[in-house]
């Protein structure tokens, strides 16, 4: 399966979730961002305030926001795992949208090699987008989700 492929189909809902379990059927009809993140990624930490912002300025115009956190190779699986210390990071980093603790086969099932990453989806599933590592938050980025987001996202003009 080709990382343009990926459905969102494989979120668990019955996994370990932080705000909120996130059931597919709920992200019909809606853009998607799935942000895989680890707190022990520095590339996270620099790009934090500019993920904040985009979550700031596109959740409310419609976005739906999933964040998968990863285990780092090399971290204590133990801490990684524990959804009550994740949530403790989550809280500080002053996320509000649900947040999967993955145990690696999500990062696996969907490919992600590098943190963060960021896949985005339109309203009908279809994965539009693929960003990872350093090149992450960049201006493409911002410029799908505006299309996403805007009036043309509910004009048609924006069907697969």
């Amino acid at each position: 399966m080709s990382s343009m492929d990926v459905p969102l189909t494989l979120l668990d809902p019955e996994g370990g979730w932080i705000n909120a379990p996130v059931h597919v059927h709920d992200l019909r009809g809606r853009p998607t961002l799935l942000y895989f993140w680890s707190e022990l990624s520095k590339t996270n930490q620099e790009q934090l305030p500019l993920v904040k912002t985009l979550l700031d300025e596109f959740i409310p115009k419609g976005l739906q926001v999933i964040g998968v956190h990863v285990p780092m190779e090399g971290e204590d699986l133990g801490h990684a795992l524990d959804t009550n210390d994740i949530e403790a990071i989550v809280k500080r980093m002053g996320f509000r949208h649900p947040v999967a603790v993955d145990d690696g086969s999500m990062e696996q099932a969907y490919g992600v090699e590098d943190v963060p990453t960021f896949l985005v989806y339109d309203a009908f599933g279809l994965l539009r987008l693929r960003v990872a590592g350093e090149a992450a938050a960049n201006p493409e980025l911002r410029r799908l989700l505006e299309r996403l987001t805007g009036p043309e996202a509910t004009s048609g003009a924006f069907a697969p």
